[in-house]
């Protein structure tokens, strides 16, 4: 809207002056430059007009009134608005390097819709008006900003390179001046720039020429786009251009700073965003700047511009959280651990805690003081304030993990496992950046190991020393350990923790009701007092006995609902469970090792533990000194053990590492005195003879394994069972393979020995969890887990005979027991396959394939070429034993129903001869189905389908379905192999 009280006088001074001063617009463009759409295609516009009358002072004064008021002051409100609601939804973590802008083009261009409208606005304001008014250049700027903030940045750099060009310096005559020479200023400089020579009255009525500003929004779009070499060109030629205007200084050190920010060139960055500050759009922008100055000039090393940053940021700010975040950082700026000010900094920060104005910072202030005190390595003192930060968190979560995350790290560093894993243990992961999950999860798993140990060693100990204690002590002690747990419970003392009644068993069902809420405090609600619940708990399952978290439990019972009355079964033998856990002082005594066998698994747990735990510290924490520790307390405690000459072994690396010459020399003494000949004591005097050693025994050791597996693959389990235990004796497990490993777990889940099996299978995820067999191992184990489950259900399943009117449904393929057909039954599918209809149409000649010969059909063989039949893909397996014939089998079972799941694949076992079978594939369309199949089959064969078999045990062969009847029938492999390479040399 204009002002139309102002305008009275404006009107008139206007037209006066627009009458005898000559017009000093930007340059214009020709209406044939632009393109008009689809709306005005049949309209003459305003645009198309503009040479065919004067511009007139009256002409002139509307059309610049029209189209900024009208176009150019709406649109740019829009773009307003679109960058302050970016703005808004940004949120800055002082904690880290802020961004260099408070908005993303993520977030503007979110905003398509109100975007496409300032596009909208500017292009109508070009095409309805004159193009000879000063508001034109104005509004092609606009439209550049707005693709820029639209994200689409070819666009933009379009628009901009567009003003470059349109806009430029002019000639006399009307001809452009070539850009960017200087063959008529006599000068030795570039000029790009439009020189900006503006009379009183065009400052007032009129914006400058915004060519300029095209010129550094192109720089900004060169930096958005990744495009630094263009950027870096464009700005240096900006700044030695002498006619470039002083007004856009600023903003051409802004894009300056911003280059070097993406760099991460933090000084140079920092330099020139000190002259960008007076184009900040805001005070509170400013004061951001300012902020991010400060860390820039921090992380150059510039302490006291960094210092002063901050202060001055503290001073504009509008932002609380701003401000207390730039007191902290001011409060870090000082130098090496000589200077005592860190004191002084600690004691103010301590008081700035004190304040009501802060109290809500405290958390973020304690955090900062307890990382003052870790880089002045006062880790106790730190521990005590980032707990206080922790205490003071509770609302802010992001800052609470921080806080658990120093924690851990100093408890970590300090040696102080256990602690560091409850901190640890404490962080909510998501809330951390990404560069930091990778490390804290290592470290958790590593911690994990430790502590585990820790606890065994400290249960075993604890238990031994009530093993020593007197039998009336003891008894007293577990008395009276007895009554608190029972009261921690909700359990008397003359209550029985006996079995629970059965279900539908009403014991007491006569006697009076028991009142829980006697013995309740005044105000406190039943469901918050733990004694109370389990009370209640107990009442309820001697009186009705196990019920299920169902409903209409009271009549379930009598129902003849199978699956229900198994539900009730399952409830009540997993209560039994839970009954059982109920104390009693024979359970108390059961787990003291007072017998001889039961003091052993104690010690033995012990020793295993201890060793476990220094292992770990030595090899993944290269904590030489703990791990020294526990191998010194081993040889005490465990003299003459088995693991005795490792642990000196080990012991001796910790002592070279620690620099202890003579422990390391007593070390190596008693273990060649102790085991001598022995591989450790060869290493710890002449490692270099053990390497060369090492490498024949390699050899050798990889023979043995590569027979190992023959004899597992062939079926002789026996046989490479006794051979494995006396190679594993000689090697040691290190030379286990996960093939290996697998095919020994398929056995034992053959035998049944579910246990072995299961354990075979964590080895397989424990040692080699990035191999392709780790997810099939896991897989095999979840299967293995619920075997009962799934026997049982397969037990009780009943399968109808479909009627001979009804729609067959084919089953899906489960991994169940293999089918093994003979070669009659295999002919006899074959041959109930639906025969097509004879054509007598001859079929059109196929000119594509005329340029491609066709291979050869060999001569006198058996068999014949059938191209377009239906075909099998067989894998064969020669001298495998059935056990893995059968996991093959499921294996491209699973693989078909990844891959080819609209496909009706089936997949058989086929006996050809006693030592060949082959896992038969049917369900391919013709011959170029089939041969693509085994390209893609072949490729993953080893690393995804079946990687536990060499690939020597097996190949892949193209089958037609009359000639599948002709193997069948003839048995001779061999002659279908030469059949196919005859027809498709070195493919099969």
């Amino acid at each position: 809207m204009i002002n139309t009280r102002g305008i009275r006088y404006l009107i008139p001074l206007t037209v006066f002056l627009s009458c005898f001063l000559p017009g000093m617009g930007q340059p214009t463009l020709s209406a044939d430059d632009l393109r008009k759409p689809k709306k005005y295609e049949n309209r003459q516009l305003r645009a198309e007009k503009t040479g065919e009358k004067k511009f007139t002072a009256p002409r002139r004064f509307f059309q610049n009134t029209y189209t900024h008021y009208n176009y150019f002051f709406n649109a740019q409100n829009k773009l307003n608005q679109v960058l302050e609601s970016a703005k808004a939804s940004h949120t800055d973590q002082y904690s880290e390097l802020l961004s260099f802008y408070n908005y993303t083009l993520e977030n503007t261009s979110s905003q398509k819709t109100e975007l496409d409208s300032v596009i909208y606005k500017v292009n109508a304001g070009i095409y309805l008006h004159d193009l000879r008014s000063n508001w034109m250049d104005n509004l092609y700027l606009l439209m550049g900003q707005a693709y820029y903030y639209r994200n689409t940045l070819d666009t933009a750099f379009m628009s901009f390179q567009y003003m470059n060009y349109a806009f430029s310096p002019k000639e006399e005559d009307g001809f452009d001046k070539v850009i960017a020479s200087n063959a008529n200023e006599g000068g030795n400089v570039l000029k790009v720039s439009t020189v900006e020579n503006r009379n009183i009255i065009d400052k007032a009525f009129s914006r400058p020429p915004s060519r300029n500003d095209a010129l550094v929004w192109l720089v900004r779009t060169h930096i958005s786009r990744n495009a630094l070499g263009e950027a870096a060109t464009l700005i240096q030629t900006l700044r030695n251009d002498p006619t470039f205007p002083e007004r856009l200084a600023p903003q051409l050190a802004e894009v300056t700073a911003w280059w070097f920010y993406q760099r991460s060139q933090y000084d140079s960055a920092a330099f020139y965003l000190e002259k960008a500050l007076p184009a900040a759009a805001s005070k509170q922008e400013s004061a951001r700047w300012e902020y991010l100055l400060g860390q820039l000039y921090d992380r150059a090393g510039l302490t006291d511009k960094a210092r002063d940053a901050f202060l001055r940021c503290i001073r504009h700010t509008l932002d609380p959280v701003m401000e207390v975040a730039a007191q902290l950082q001011a409060a870090q700026q000082f130098t090496g651990t000589e200077d005592m000010n860190w004191q002084t900094v600690i004691t103010n920060l301590e008081k700035m805690a004190r304040r009501e104005k802060y109290h809500n910072y405290r958390d973020l202030i304690y955090y900062t003081i307890g990382k003052i005190e870790v880089k002045q390595n006062l880790l106790p003192e730190a521990q005590g304030h980032l707990l206080k930060s922790v205490k003071y968190s509770r609302p802010n979560t992001s800052q609470k993990a921080m806080s658990y995350l120093m924690l851990a790290d100093v408890s970590f560093d300090r040696r102080d496992y256990q602690p560091a894993k409850q901190y640890y243990d404490s962080i909510d992961a998501n809330l951390l950046p990404d560069t930091l999950k990778a490390p804290v999860a290592k470290k958790m798993v590593i911690l994990e190991i430790i502590t585990s140990q820790y606890a065994i060693i400290k249960r075993q100990d604890s238990l031994q020393l009530l093993a020593a204690m007197p039998e009336e002590e003891r008894t007293a002690l577990l008395k009276k350990t007895l009554r608190q747990l029972r009261k921690q419970k909700g359990l008397t003392e003359e209550e029985t923790a006996g079995r629970p009644a059965a279900p539908g068993f009403q014991a007491g069902a006569n006697a009076a009701p028991t009142d829980l809420f006697t013995s309740q405090n005044a105000g406190e609600w039943y469901f918050y007092n733990n004694a109370l619940k389990s009370r209640g708990f107990n009442e309820f399952r001697n009186k009705w006995g196990n019920r299920p978290n169902a409903d209409n439990w009271r009549l379930s019972s009598g129902t003849a609902n199978q699956p229900l009355k198994k539900e009730v079964a399952a409830a009540a033998e997993k209560q039994e469970e839970i009954s059982d856990t109920d104390p009693s002082l024979e359970k108390l005594v059961a787990g003291i090792p007072l017998t001889e066998a039961a003091m052993k698994t104690s010690n033995d747990s012990i020793r295993e533990a201890n060793f476990l735990l220094a292992y770990t510290l030595q090899n993944q924490l290269e904590d030489y000194a703990g791990a020294a520790g526990h191998y010194e307390k081993l040889l005490e405690r465990f003299p003459g053990s088995t693991l005795e000459a490792e642990v000196l072994y080990n012991l001796a690396i910790c002592y070279r590492m620690l620099g202890k010459s003579d422990e390391l020399t007593a070390t190596n003494k008693r273990l060649t005195t102790g085991f001598p000949g022995s591989r450790l004591a060869m290493l710890a005097t002449d490692p270099k003879a053990v390497k060369l050693a090492d490498s024949a025994d390699s050899r050798q050791a990889t023979e043995t394994y590569d027979r190992i597996y023959d004899q597992f693959i062939s079926g002789r389990f026996d046989e490479a069972l006794a051979a494995k235990k006396r190679a594993d004796s000689i090697y040691g497990n290190h030379y286990w393979t996960p093939q290996l490993l697998y095919i020994e777990a398929v056995f034992h889940v053959k035998q049944r020995n579910d246990s072995l099996g299961i354990s075979t299978l964590e080895q397989i995820i424990g040692q080699f969890p990035e191999h392709g067999l780790a997810e099939k191992a896991k897989n095999l184990l979840s299967v293995l887990q619920r075997r009962s489950e799934i026997e049982a259900y397969l037990t009780q399943l009943q399968v109808e005979r479909p009627a001979e009117d009804s729609t067959i449904v084919p089953a899906p393929q489960t991994d169940l027991p293999p089918i093994v057909v003979a070669a009659d039954t295999v002919k006899t599918v074959i041959a109930a396959r639906p025969q097509p209809l004879a054509d007598t149409k001859k079929p059109a000649a196929d000119s594509s394939r005329l340029k491609k010969e066709a291979p050869k059909v060999p001569v006198a063989s058996l068999f014949n070429r059938h191209a377009d039949q239906p075909h099998f893909v067989v894998v064969v397996l020669d001298n495998v034993d059935p056990v893995y014939v059968n996991e093959t089998r499921n294996a491209f079972t699973r693989y078909n129903k990844e891959k080819y799941y609209n496909d009706a694949m089936n997949v058989l076992i086929v006996s050809l001869t006693d030592s060949v079978k082959m896992v038969s594939i049917r369900g391919l369309a013709n011959e170029q189905a089939a041969i693509e199949y085994i390209k893609k089959a072949r490729e993953l064969a080893p690393r995804e389908i079946i990687p536990w078999l060499k690939s020597d045990k097996y190949y892949f062969l193209p089958v037609a379905e009359d000639n599948m009847n002709l193997l069948m029938d003839s048995k001779n492999l061999p002659a279908y192999r030469d059949f196919l390479k005859q027809l498709f040399p070195d493919q099969f």
